[in-house]
């Protein structure tokens, strides 16, 4: 098997849901640390501390993590699916919509091939969805859902 194997790589974000808020409730222009996100000026650690804590009080064991791109929170469902939330600033990079953030939502589910642990994505259910909404909703943040981010 070669290394990139397209059989495997595109199925990235297939199942993958978007969302999109506007609020001037999350720090864009303060300075941030240089040992977050390799180094990398990205705004979102409020975001996903704000996902991760609202999921948390939903009943789901949730976390987030600093990625060299970015922020991104996870969450456990009862099945045992985990949620990736990615968090992006201002992904059009446009200046005058501060305010705006983005979210691409995937849901992943743990299989065993081979004795090899793999994260198989699936669609991303209603119910989740919902889940998500209703944090937001509860802190006055109108999340809108998108069209499938084209990863």
């Amino acid at each position: 098997m070669r290394l990139y194997d397209p059989r495997v790589w595109r199925a990235f974000g297939e199942h993958a849901e978007s969302f999109e808020f506007t609020t001037d409730r999350f720090d864009h222009s303060s300075d941030l640390s240089p040992e977050a996100n390799a180094g990398n000026r990205l705004y979102g650690r409020d975001v996903a501390s704000f996902v991760s804590s609202g999921l948390t009080g939903r009943g789901l064991e949730a976390s987030f993590i600093d990625e060299d791109w970015g922020w991104q929170a996870h969450a456990k469902l009862p099945d045992g699916t985990v949620l990736e939330i990615s968090i992006y600033h201002n992904p059009d990079e446009n200046p005058a919509p501060e305010d705006d953030w983005m979210l691409m939502v995937r849901a992943l589910r743990k299989e065993r091939k081979l004795g090899i642990t793999l994260f198989r994505e699936t669609e991303v259910n209603a119910d989740v969805a919902s889940m998500l909404e209703d944090v937001f909703q509860q802190a006055g943040i109108e999340l809108r859902r998108t069209r499938r981010p084209d990863i």
